[in-house]
């Protein structure tokens, strides 16, 4: 309590200069803490940004990478062979197209070079390498290792350091399925520097922004070209949103960790993306946020402070109201107003002035509640982004890229579905199953893209001549299903003859093409799909053998 000899200005000055300076400092303190934790909380996210970015391209360009090598393996150039003539241009192309592609050769079953890029290697065995290897059986993706036989062969790395590679390689196989060769690629691992810095900017390189790449054992597998060779992020590594860690030199950084995800097992290389910043950088933003809330509080207590020393004297019972006002604000009451007060100028400017905070207060807190609400828009646009992409690409899983008719998988849902269906009603169902005749010379002759086009000439007669009724599908290659759900055996049979004569006297590049057709009719009286698929397909044997263009009925026998 104050001591009563004092006169009323000071005991009002007091109050109320304790009271302005106690808000002010309280409100100072609680705002520059809130703000320090804010700034180095949007830095860690930029660093957990910056991490999962360079984990999903990381990730995508491995993919990218081995699903190249892959194609490549599984559809060689025409006529190519294990010929070299063959297969050197379309190394050497392949080679260009792809700056970071160091080597790319062609391995025999015994691991004989037979052609590479640049020649280099040819005649050389690299059957002991363990990308050829593993290679024999399934595709390989292999971790960062240092150049062994391509050493002397090669330019240094752009960075400067020795020649590290990654491996791609895949099987070539015979139509057997036996392996008859490898196809291998060494990629410089330069890649992995140009995708760190195409994803982080300048400025935050500037601002100590680092990022480190470590192999599934931990090993750091690539630094920043200023970090000591023993630096090293702590073991085990912890998981979760960016925190502080004390790295192997002692000192502290805010640090974020992501995994490379993998979009397969063979490419799973358990690496994880590491961005750190030093503490005292990262925080630079929180110390400048506390500095200002702080130094703004204390401006505003000194305000205060002066004021009611001014004001004190002459008007103590509007400091009281406004006094009561400020008391009831820190207590968190809602809707209260600081009063307006016109009995002189002075306090007319402090209760403006205690106003004003107050509104400032409020604008901050609406301006928060705006930027949540924004996130909020943010989010659920970026939901129905994502929805809408899982529904385009369960769309793409059920239809064939080339033809668009539905697939295999398609016609398997449809399959079991029809066949479960007209098993329990007893009504008809017919099946057929179509197969483009002497498909392959045509691919021998006018090579893929000529088959490919009549692939698709067929898939558009067949769609025009089925009925609305009817389910039209490529069952896989040369071959097309048709479902027609309750057609009895002549209907059945008429619409097949409709299909082969509408193939038949189709004309379109490259080559006139007939087809043979195998009816199943009856399907829902045998033991399973599997069942009603083999008769079918025994059908279309017995077309085959027939002369070809023409439609056989399952023997009497297979039918129900």
């Amino acid at each position: 309590m104050l001591n009563p000899k004092f006169t009323l200005r000071t005991q009002v000055a007091l109050l109320f200069g304790g009271l302005v300076g106690l808000v002010a400092g309280g409100l100072s303190l609680w705002l520059a803490e809130g703000l320090a934790e804010q700034a180095l909380r949007d830095q860690g996210t930029t660093l957990q940004t910056l991490a999962t970015s360079t984990a999903v391209v990381f990730s995508e360009g491995l993919h990218e990478r081995q699903r190249e090598i892959e194609l490549l393996a599984d559809d060689p150039p025409p006529g190519a062979g294990l010929t070299p003539q063959h297969w050197q241009p379309a190394l050497d192309r392949l080679q260009r197209s792809r700056t970071h592609y160091s080597w790319i050769g062609l391995a025999d079953h015994q691991g004989q070079v037979l052609a590479a890029s640049g020649g280099l290697l040819v005649g050389q065995n690299v059957a002991s390498r363990p990308w050829f290897q593993a290679a024999l059986s399934q595709p390989f993706t292999g971790d960062v290792h240092a150049a062994k036989m391509l050493t002397t062969l090669l330019a240094p790395s752009a960075t400067g350091e020795p020649l590290r590679f990654l491996d791609f390689a895949a099987p070539i196989r015979d139509p057997a399925g036996g392996t008859i060769a490898v196809l291998g690629v060494h990629a410089s691992w330069d890649w992995a520097t140009e995708v760190i810095n195409s994803l982080r900017s300048d400025a935050l390189y500037q601002q100590g922004v680092r990022v480190f790449v470590l192999d599934r054992a931990g090993k750091v597998i690539h630094r920043p070209r200023d970090a000591t060779a023993d630096e090293a992020p702590p073991r085990p590594l912890p998981r979760g949103l960016a925190q502080v860690w004390r790295w192997s030199d002692g000192k502290r950084y805010l640090s974020a960790s992501t995994p490379v995800p993998a979009r397969e097992i063979t490419g799973d290389l358990g690496w994880t993306v590491v961005t750190r910043q030093p503490l005292a950088r990262a925080a630079q933003g929180a110390e400048q946020a506390r500095r200002q809330a702080l130094l703004a509080g204390a401006l505003a207590a000194l305000l205060g402070l002066l004021l009611a020393g001014w004001l004190a004297g002459r008007f103590s019972r509007p400091l009281q109201r406004m006094a009561e006002a400020a008391r009831r604000v820190e207590a968190g009451q809602q809707g209260v107003q600081i009063p307006e007060e016109h009995h002189s100028l002075e306090v007319e400017q402090l209760s403006s002035a205690l106003r004003g905070m107050q509104q400032a207060l409020l604008g901050r807190e609406a301006e928060l509640e705006q930027r949540v609400q924004l996130r909020t828009a943010e989010l659920e646009q970026a939901h129905a982004e994502l929805s809408q992409a899982n529904a385009v690409l369960s769309a793409m899983a059920l239809n064939d890229a080339l033809t668009g008719l539905p697939n295999r998988r398609a016609a398997d849902a449809r399959l079991e579905m029809e066949f479960q269906r007209h098993r329990r009603n007893g009504q008809a169902l017919a099946l057929g199953l179509i197969d483009i005749d002497r498909f392959k010379s045509v691919n021998d002759r006018y090579g893929h893209a000529g088959g490919d086009e009549v692939l698709q000439r067929v898939a558009r007669v067949l769609a025009a001549a089925v009925r609305r009724t009817d389910f039209l599908a490529r069952f896989g290659g040369e071959e097309f299903l048709v479902l027609m759900p309750e057609t009895p055996q002549e209907g059945a049979r008429q619409l097949a003859e409709r299909l082969r004569q509408a193939v038949e006297d189709s004309e379109g590049p490259p080559v006139k093409v007939t087809l043979s057709l195998g009816l199943c009719y009856g399907a829902q009286m045998h033991a399973s799909v599997a069942a009603a698929l083999q008769a079918a397909d025994e059908a279309l044997y017995a077309a085959k053998q027939g002369g070809r263009n023409r439609v056989e009925q399952a023997p009497p026998g297979q039918q129900p």
